[in-house]
């Protein structure tokens, strides 16, 4: 079975010229102090570990910080495929996807993405607002995984 890679390149637009992976200037033109998902942000990065095991998603429930670089790392124990599917969590969110999994994007940004068995997925990100984000597996017969974020 291949390898499928995924990676997102974070540009943002600064006096009408293109930075890649530069955090943004405030109005007075410094640089903010907003992590991004440059390599060259030696920011400090939340490592948080789910594991899928007997069809749940352990633990059902973490913690994770506003405006801080966060790699949320899922990782398939089971003998068969799931799914991680976020509700709210990524739209218009910057996010870099890792793994060998197979993501997919709508209009929307972000919608899923499909974990093999033994696989596992990273996701990248600086979450942008505080609440409570629901996600889960939609796999047929998986309607138990469900599991929640929290993002203070």
């Amino acid at each position: 079975m291949g390898v499928l890679l995924t990676a997102c390149l974070t540009v943002g637009l600064v006096g009408g010229r293109a930075h890649a992976g530069s955090a943004p200037e405030n109005s007075d033109g410094a640089r903010s102090s907003v992590p991004t998902l440059s390599p060259a942000d030696a920011s400090p990065e939340d490592e948080v570990l789910i594991d899928i095991r007997a069809r749940a998603f352990l633990p059902s429930t973490v913690k994770l910080h506003v405006g801080r670089k966060t790699r949320l790392v899922f990782k398939n124990h089971d003998a068969e495929l799931h799914a991680v599917v976020p509700v709210g969590l990524f739209v218009g969110v910057n996010l870099n996807i890792t793994g060998n999994g197979a993501p997919e994007f709508g209009a929307e940004g972000f919608k899923r993405v499909i974990i093999p068995s033994s696989g596992e997925v990273i996701i990248r990100f600086v979450p942008e607002h505080a609440g409570v984000y629901p996600f889960f597996c939609d796999m047929p017969g998986h309607s138990q995984m469900r599991a929640t974020i929290i993002i203070e």
